[in-house]
């Protein structure tokens, strides 16, 4: 870390800052240090930016690393000496340099001996004088749209390592795979050793598309109010939908390569559903009611889906996926073409995870399970009215009929593919219940409900 006077100075005031940003993922935990690993200087249209590279240490004694880019600025609330800064993503000159900088291979030195590094992959860029808005939805990263055509995504929280939405979207969009924003470029720190960290990516914006969450909650709150039909169109797009994931499936597996899953994956899969399924039901025993009393109930028919998942010498490729696919991954832009978006996988599992290749039918089983969240959503996680709940085993259907048409032998064979199929889904449901009971137990009966459709499911065809 610097041991500048003046560093050590911004620093302190960066441990009081920082935990107020929205981006900030560690507020629930105590601070034990705050410094400046590294820092870059960039010149943005007569304005300087140090883009700084600030490890947060924690009591418990693990650490993080963010992406701070700050600027001078008389009215920042960062206040250091007599200086005042504020964050340079607040400012469209910023913006504008960085979105440049990730279309350009130039090197630029960091003061801990690394290098930035733009990988061009379009050979597009935004006009020097592109208009920039901000989007307030971000959490962990902070986006801004250029033009009305671009967004630049910065990510605050670092990993070292190929980030999977930086490095997915860039194979994707050298395949010509038209349902992800377009790639154009990311700009990199290069450590002296070798490593790699991600810190922007620029990409195509799709100006009036819709979150295929925003479209289902539509469509259920208007089917549940009896304003809607059950065979809204919505439930045939989802057929597409389908085929888009399967297309997506087919494009990473050719393009990253693809495996076969044998019986040390099927173990591993199923010792983890195990431990998962052990770890929920105990909480669930602990500080579940009335909803969660079946599915204590169907502890054996839970370890009974985990043994068929072991019990499998074959399951099917192994290729690079999604990782965490759900409604509010996707967009239908109004042309009506389904893009998908954030290929960074669950953000609590470690990077090289996240990488690894798995089942394609992972991201199915997650997509699904969005379809029971879209249907009980309205309603608070109370029980849907029947035509909601018809429109959710609609759903679920033309969906999978969609998956299954365009996934080709990426799909297992039967029975091993509903076999594995129902475990994913009833280990994706058991995770959700363990969340629910921790931050919004009123929502557990979703999961729940979740659950034991799938063991019935099981049942009806055993």
């Amino acid at each position: 870390m610097s041991t500048r006077a003046e560093d050590r100075a911004l620093a302190a005031a960066l441990r009081g800052w920082m935990p107020l940003q929205r981006w900030f993922q560690g507020k629930a935990r105590d601070l034990a240090g705050v410094g400046i690993v590294d820092e870059a200087a960039l010149a943005a249209e007569g304005r300087q930016v140090r883009l700084l590279v600030v490890e947060v240490a924690y009591e418990e004694g693990a650490s993080e690393r963010y992406l701070v880019p700050l600027v001078a600025d008389d009215d920042g609330l960062l206040a250091v000496e007599q200086q005042h800064f504020s964050d340079g993503l607040a400012h469209p000159e910023v913006v504008r340099t960085l979105a440049a900088a990730t279309t350009s291979a130039t090197a630029t030195p960091t003061a801990g001996g690394g290098r930035l590094r733009g990988r061009p992959v379009t050979g597009r860029a935004p006009s020097a004088q592109a208009s920039v808005r901000g989007l307030g939805v971000e959490q962990t990263n902070s986006s801004a749209v250029l033009d009305d055509a671009w967004i630049l995504k910065v990510l605050r929280r670092l990993e070292a390592g190929a980030h999977p939405d930086v490095e997915l979207t860039a194979v994707l969009t050298g395949a010509g795979f038209a349902h992800v924003p377009a790639q154009h470029g990311s700009l990199v720190l290069e450590g002296p050793n070798g490593s790699e960290t991600a810190l922007a990516v620029l990409s195509d914006f799709h100006a009036g598309a819709e979150e295929g969450w925003a479209l289902a909650t539509a469509a259920t709150t208007a089917i549940g109010q009896g304003r809607g039909d059950r065979t809204d169109d919505l439930a045939d797009d989802l057929e597409r939908l389908g085929g888009v994931v399967a297309a997506l499936h087919t494009t990473l597996a050719a393009s990253l390569g693809r495996a076969e899953a044998g019986a040390a994956e099927t173990t591993a899969w199923a010792q983890g559903m195990r431990a998962q399924a052990e770890h929920v039901l105990d909480l669930a025993a602990r500080r579940g009611g009335p909803a969660t009393a079946p599915v204590l109930d169907a502890a054996g028919e839970i370890a009974a889906a985990f043994d068929e998942v072991a019990a499998l010498e074959e399951a099917g490729p192994l290729t690079r996926i999604h990782g965490d696919l759900h409604l509010g991954q996707v967009l239908r832009t109004p042309e009506g073409s389904w893009q998908l978006l954030d290929f960074e996988g669950e953000p609590s599992r470690p990077l090289a995870q996240r990488r690894a290749a798995d089942s394609p039918l992972r991201d199915v089983a997650g997509m699904v399970r969005s379809f029971d969240y879209a249907a009980a959503a309205p309603t608070g996680g109370a029980p849907p009215a029947p035509a909601v709940e018809a429109w959710r085993e609609q759903a679920r259907r033309h969906f999978l009929d969609g998956y299954a048409a365009g996934a080709g032998d990426l799909l297992p064979p039967q029975p091993t593919a509903s076999t594995l199929l129902a475990a994913l889904e009833l280990d994706k449901a058991i995770y959700e219940l363990g969340y629910e009971l921790s931050n919004r137990p009123g929502w557990a009966p979703i999961p729940a409900g979740g659950i034991l459709r799938v063991l019935d499911a099981r049942g009806d065809h055993s």
